[in-house]
């Protein structure tokens, strides 16, 4: 009974297993329940804190300066719509946002008068017809400036959307903007006009430089 009871008592503690011992309680001493093995512990554990990866799109945003998160569009105060709101600040030209509203919704009162529909579902149409899934942007490759394919986002296609409607309508012939921009409203919802001229443009020119999409 002797033998027994002293195989299943520890080795004396030698001083060099006395100091992982001190330094094991010093790190923990609450997860020393289980047994430790002292036998094979030579020196301290390493005490380095590997942290996990940041994503790849936290590490692209600290790359941007400056840069802060969009402001979510508000909506007008008739049609209480925020596409309506997005054409009116695109439209709008030194501070004047009273006329910008009254162009905005004659105009829309001139397509319901001649469509017979609802206005709001016209210029939604249009819009969808004229955003663009990709677009371009200069960039130098070699020695040479490149128009590079890149991605467009929700956002930023109505935006490139309605500034080419707008565009298209201020070159139309006539004086009055009101009826400038109902024409090119609806015929680009019926998938013609000088905006929708300017969104297949875009993709053919995208699909021309398709080799240099990876230099975005």
């Amino acid at each position: 009974m002797a033998s027994t009871a002293t195989s299943f008592c520890s080795p004396p503690l030698t001083s060099s297993r006395a100091s992982v011992l001190r330094q094991c309680q010093q790190l923990n001493p609450n997860r020393l329940s289980f047994p430790i093995n002292l036998n094979t512990a030579k020196r301290a554990p390493n005490l380095t804190v590997q942290h996990a990866p940041l994503p790849l799109k936290v590490l692209c945003a600290r790359g941007k300066r400056g840069t802060t998160a969009k402001k979510p569009a508000t909506s007008d105060p008739v049609y209480r719509n925020r596409l309506v709101n997005m054409f009116v600040n695109r439209i709008l030209k030194k501070g004047k946002k009273s006329l910008a509203y009254h162009i905005i919704y004659q105009a829309l009162k001139n397509i319901q008068q001649k469509t017979q529909s609802n206005p709001l579902a016209v210029l939604r149409e249009a819009v969808n017809g004229v955003t663009p899934d990709v677009a371009v942007k200069a960039r130098r490759v070699g020695g040479s400036t490149q128009q590079v394919p890149i991605e467009v986002g929700t956002f930023q296609g109505k935006a490139l959307a309605i500034r080419w409607l707008l565009e298209a309508s201020r070159k139309r012939q006539g004086r009055s903007m009101v009826l400038k921009l109902s024409s090119e409203v609806m015929d680009a919802a019926k998938g013609t006009g000088e905006a929708i001229k300017k969104r297949e443009t875009t993709h053919k020119m995208a699909e021309a430089n398709r080799a240099f999409v990876h230099f975005r």
